[in-house]
């Protein structure tokens, strides 16, 4: 079997490994981030407005259209197998592509260090607990050395580290709701009753909690290249549904509970704090531990290391190695905690909703939803008039981004629609009088895609 760790389309289904269960396994072991107990316990008191219903029913909106957006964006993957790298190409032009590339892959960089660096706070922990070594610096390499061996042997590895992971962290999520409603319960249940709003608090929430995607759904096409083209729509946005509300829910729920009970998003410092259990405190951690691997196999190690693969045209292993280190060498330690670099990733995700709408209105507006893939490849050719640079989605994601630093807490929601309509009237009125493959893209039919499409 060919290994496809390049960045050749994927078209065999036999190399098309991530069925719906094992697809939505990978969602489930992705989901455990930090900032998911954050989001949830930022909807109600003491730090939101809203009463647990409406931050439930806020959840469920959320993340159901969250994943309607995977898999609209996803489709082009799924369809044509190819990553994020290459379908950028067809937007931003072969040379253009690495801009938008390169922000979707150094923010994931850096929080590959920083989950690399909870991680390993979490096994010194345990390790202390129980027999008193304390060496946070030996649980960091070795954690990173971990990482990178399984990232490094590829999809195969990683699709089994996520099934086997996403097992261990929904029973994780499940023993701590129960472990937080027996010790708290009533002080949950006095959240719960307050009048709360569903006024412009419950929609502001919402959008922030689509939000949190935002850069995943930049590179969803990534994962999508591995899910069999024989599956059916219905399977394939399903797959998307399943894999994201029911974690997605259940991790913020955490954060709920938490800030309903004590004030306190991060269930570590719960436990450490309240609940004064070795059993749970080391379940907890370990839950933690594993969820870090998941996490970053998934959302922070695949992207830059296939950026940097599409840059420096190097080997799946040498990207996974020289992307290890470099998540060392940001200095997890240090920017964790550094408000300098929580600014810099809300900079950085005012970009991505514009980027996100150049990408979709590209493939559904501009080429009918059907890429000619072997094209993208031809970056000799593509958007030549212009030096490899397509100007069109440059100017859009300025637009969009301007509108974007209207709130950045709401930046990704604000730049799409400027964005995507920016990036359509340009490419009718300019770019596609000097582009052929542009041309092509706008003049072919609904009718003639669908008859390409079922010939492939």
């Amino acid at each position: 079997m060919e290994k496809n760790y390049d960045l050749k389309p994927i078209l065999s289904e036999e190399n098309r490994i991530l069925g719906p269960k094992a697809y939505v396994a990978m969602w489930w072991g992705d989901a455990v981030m930090v900032g998911s107990f954050m989001l949830g316990s930022s909807l109600i008191p003491p730090f939101g407005k809203l009463n647990l219903t409406q931050a439930f029913l806020a959840l469920i909106l959320a993340n159901i259209l969250a994943a309607l957006l995977f898999a609209l964006n996803g489709r082009v993957g799924w369809k044509h197998g190819i990553p994020m790298v290459v379908q950028l190409r067809s937007s931003f032009g072969p040379t253009g592509s690495k801009i938008p590339a390169l922000m979707r892959a150094v923010p994931a960089l850096f929080w590959y260090g920083v989950q690399s660096w909870l991680g390993a706070m979490a096994l010194n922990q345990i390790f202390m607990d129980i027999i008193g070594f304390n060496n946070v610096w030996i649980w960091f390499f070795a954690f990173q050395a971990l990482q990178i061996y399984l990232s490094a042997k590829g999809i195969k590895s990683i699709k089994w580290i996520e099934v086997v992971g996403s097992v261990v962290i929904m029973l994780g999520v499940v023993y701590l709701i129960f472990l937080f409603l027996s010790t708290f319960g009533f002080e949950v249940s006095q959240t719960a009753n307050i009048e709360g709003t569903w006024g412009i608090p419950f929609w502001l929430a919402m959008a922030v909690l689509i939000g949190q995607f935002s850069a995943l759904l930049l590179n969803v096409s990534d994962y999508t290249r591995y899910f069999p083209r024989k599956a059916s729509t219905g399977t394939f946005i399903g797959s998307h549904i399943v894999g994201i509300v029911p974690p997605m829910i259940l991790l913020p729920f955490v954060g709920i509970l938490g800030a309903a009970a004590v004030g306190i998003w991060n269930p570590v410092d719960i436990i450490s704090d309240h609940i004064s259990s070795l059993f749970a405190s080391i379940i907890i951690l370990l839950f933690i531990a594993i969820a870090q691997i998941t996490t970053n196999l998934v959302a922070n190690i695949m992207p830059p290391v296939l950026v940097a693969m599409d840059i420096f045209k190097i080997s799946w292993e040498k990207a996974c190695v020289i992307v290890g280190i470099l998540g060392v060498l940001t200095c997890p330690w240090w920017i964790m905690n550094d408000a300098t670099f929580l600014r810099f990733i809300s900079i950085v995700s005012a970009f991505l909703g514009p980027i996100f709408a150049v990408m979709v209105t590209d493939f559904y507006f501009v080429h009918k939803a059907n890429y000619k893939v072997e094209k993208l490849y031809e970056v000799t050719n593509l958007f030549s008039a212009f030096k490899g640079w397509n100007p069109a989605a440059l100017i859009a994601i300025v637009v969009g981004t301007c509108f974007s630093f209207i709130n950045v807490d709401l930046s990704w929601l604000l730049g799409i629609i400027p964005a995507g309509i920016v990036y359509i009237v340009l490419m009718k009125v300019w770019i596609m009088k000097h582009e052929t493959y542009v041309r092509e893209g706008m003049e072919q039919s609904f009718k003639e895609a669908s008859i390409e499409d079922q010939a492939v």
